[in-house]
């Protein structure tokens, strides 16, 4: 009887060897292209573009040397959230391992033209996320790191809430190519 049992046993592990069963998966954030929705946890994001160079965001701002990440931002959440909380997701990886945050009180969101500082459920908005590149010159690619938003009970409290930080785990990284003398 013990036989038979052994013998099932390492007929299952070679079955499954063979058919692969047993290789790792791989792990760590996916890498995707420009235009592919990555989804985040609260947030659905699409790259659309990037551009760079001396830039006037609006009509009385002096010009400065920019770097701005157009994307098309959907939270599929039950609660409004501002462009400043999305930012807090998102960074620029100029150097792998090396992430560069947003400036979030330029960057700005958009809904048919209209300004707006917040992101609505379900309704898609188009986000400027900005970095300031100072004297810099201005990357041929920017390679954007998406991290993942996670749903969780309160330390404190019985509320439920969503939540990302610098630490959270990178979901995706996109790396779009950056359209050099833009200029608005």
């Amino acid at each position: 009887m013990l036989l038979v049992i052994s013998a099932a046993l390492v007929i299952l592990i070679a079955t499954l060897w063979a058919t692969g069963g047993l290789k790792a998966r791989p792990g760590g954030p996916i890498t995707a292209k420009p235009g592919r929705a990555v989804d985040q946890g609260l947030f659905h994001v699409q790259i659309l573009d990037a551009r760079a160079g001396s830039m006037k965001l609006h009509e009385f701002d002096p010009a400065a040397n920019l770097l701005i990440v157009r994307m098309r931002v959907t939270d599929t959440g039950n609660e409004s959230y501002g462009i400043g909380s999305f930012i807090h997701g998102i960074a620029a990886e100029p150097k792998p391992g090396k992430f560069a945050e947003a400036d979030f009180t330029r960057s700005e969101g958009d809904i048919d033209g209209e300004e707006t500082s917040s992101i609505h459920p379900r309704l898609p908005v188009t986000v400027q996320v900005v970095w300031v590149l100072g004297n810099a010159a201005a990357p041929p690619n920017v390679t954007v790191a998406l991290r993942t938003w996670e749903y969780g009970q309160s330390f404190t409290t019985d509320t439920f809430y969503w939540s990302v930080t610098g630490q959270s785990p990178i979901t995706a990284k996109v790396s779009v190519p950056v359209r050099q003398g833009a200029t608005s």
